[in-house]
């Protein structure tokens, strides 16, 4: 993989060792865990045996966003599988003045883009919580559609999305016309 990307005035670096507690910090802090699928309060120990477990697992790419030269957050692809050409993407915005305006969409456009042309998949896969309303409108306003009914789904009240590369660029649209970083 190549050492960063940059597109939409964001640049995703690999997650590094040296990140590891800033993460941390970041994904325990109860704004951020409150709508991850794991809520569990994660220690220094339990970051590092992840980090280490990451290094070598192809399935799984993590990677720091960065806006204005700032770290602002974290974005990954999970359960990558190059020969299903799919992968469920996944990001969060630490600081509280880039979530409510376009840099959220900054952000997903940067690792939709990466996922779509430079690894080559062809479905991404979303899982939101019912009752996280914002990330809903989100996420369809970036081209998902929903796949199944919540009240179909055993875990955790969870919807279940879709996103194709035709999808996104149609939706990415008339959104990036507003992006002048």
């Amino acid at each position: 993989m190549v050492d960063y990307f940059q597109r939409y005035g964001v640049t995703i670096k690999p997650l590094a060792e040296d990140d590891l507690e800033m993460v941390r910090n970041w994904r325990n802090s109860p704004e951020i865990a409150q709508h991850m699928l794991d809520q569990r309060y994660i220690t220094a120990e339990g970051q590092r045996k992840w980090f280490e477990g990451l290094q070598q697992d192809q399935s799984r790419a993590y990677w720091v966003a960065w806006f204005k030269n700032e770290p602002i957050g974290v974005v990954s692809l999970v359960n990558i599988s190059r020969n299903e050409g799919t992968a469920e993407p996944g990001m969060y915005i630490y600081p509280e003045q880039y979530r409510n305006n376009i840099v959220p969409f900054c952000v997903a456009f940067i690792l939709n883009d990466y996922a779509f042309e430079e690894l080559g998949l062809s479905l991404l896969f979303g899982k939101i919580f019912t009752d996280n309303k914002a990330s809903i409108r989100f996420h369809e306003k970036c081209g998902y559609v929903q796949v199944d009914d919540a009240s179909l789904n055993s875990e955790n009240k969870l919807i279940h999305y879709e996103l194709t590369q035709e999808r996104y660029e149609k939706a990415k649209e008339p959104i990036a016309r507003f992006i002048r970083y």
